[in-house]
C-alpha cells in the first residue's frame, strides 16, 4: 500500500524540479536572445557596491569564501572576487558565464540549483534577484538552506523586487516564471524568523515604470546570529 506522506514528498520534489526547468528555460531565452539587460546595468553596480560595503572582514588565515547565487554571466562574481580579494563561487542553473578572470581573488563557476549546493562554511552569501523568482512555498527552505551554508556570524545580502503597493503580489511571466513583488516586512520576517539579524539596507531606483508605478529594488544585509 502506498505511503501517503512519501507520495506527497515525491510530488513536491517533482513540482520543484519542474519549476526549476521552467526557470532555466525562461532565462535561457533571455540570455540566448541577448536580452539580459540586468547584466552590467547601473542598478546591478549599485547592488555590487552595497555587497562590497556590507561584506565581513576576511579571516586572518585566508580569503573570504563567497557564494553568488544566480550569477548569470558571472560579471558580479568576478567583481566581488576582485573587490574583496575573495574566493567566489558563481552558481547558476545555466552555463552562460563568460566574464573575464578577476584581477584579484578567484572565481569559479558551477551549474547547479541552490538547494542542491553543498560546500564549506561560507563567509558571504549573495542573492541578487533570485528570491523573488522562487515559488512562495519554497521561501522558508531557501533561507534555511542558506543559513546552513553560512558560518556563524556570516553575512547574506539579498536584493529583490520591492512592492510599490505595500503588499506582496505575484507578477508571473507568460512562460511560467514567477516574479514576486515583495515587501520589506515580508523579507525581514522571513529572515529574522530563521535566525538572521538585519544590519543594512539600500533602496535602488530601477528607472522603470510599470502599471503606473516607479519600480525599485531593495537590498538587505543580514548576519547569521
Amino acid at each position: 500500500m502506498p505511503n501517503p506522506s512519501t507520495d506527497t514528498d515525491t510530488d513536491a520534489e517533482n513540482d520543484y524540479a519542474g519549476y526549476r526547468q521552467v526557470v532555466a528555460d525562461s532565462f535561457q531565452q533571455w540570455y540566448g536572445a541577448g536580452r539580459d539587460s540586468w547584466t552590467g546595468a547601473p542598478t546591478n553596480d549599485r547592488v555590487t557596491d552595497f555587497i562590497l560595503a556590507s561584506a565581513p572582514p576576511a579571516p586572518p588565515t585566508g580569503r573570504l569564501r563567497v557564494l553568488d547565487i544566480g550569477c548569470g554571466r558571472g560579471i558580479q562574481s568576478t567583481e566581488l572576487a576582485a573587490g574583496l580579494d575573495a574566493e567566489v563561487t558563481g552558481l547558476d542553473l545555466l552555463d552562460v558565464w563568460d566574464a573575464p578572470a578577476p584581477s584579484r581573488g578567484s572565481a569559479r563557476f558551477r551549474q547547479s540549483d541552490f538547494l542542491g549546493y553543498t560546500g564549506d562554511s561560507l563567509d558571504l552569501l549573495v542573492d541578487n534577484g533570485c528570491l523573488h523568482h522562487q515559488r512562495r512555498e519554497d521561501f522558508p527552505g531557501w533561507v534555511a538552506h542558506g543559513r546552513e551554508l553560512l558560518r556563524p556570524g556570516g553575512t547574506w545580502v539579498v536584493s529583490f523586487f520591492l512592492s510599490p503597493v505595500g503588499e506582496v503580489e505575484l507578477k508571473p511571466l507568460a512562460d511560467g516564471r514567477l516574479n514576486w513583488w515583495l515587501t520589506e516586512e515580508s523579507v525581514l520576517d522571513l529572515f529574522t524568523g530563521s535566525g538572521f539579524r538585519c544590519v543594512g539596507r539600500s533602496l535602488i531606483d530601477r528607472g522603470f515604470r510599470y502599471e503606473n508605478h516607479d519600480l525599485k529594488y531593495l537590498a538587505l544585509c543580514f548576519t547569521k546570529e
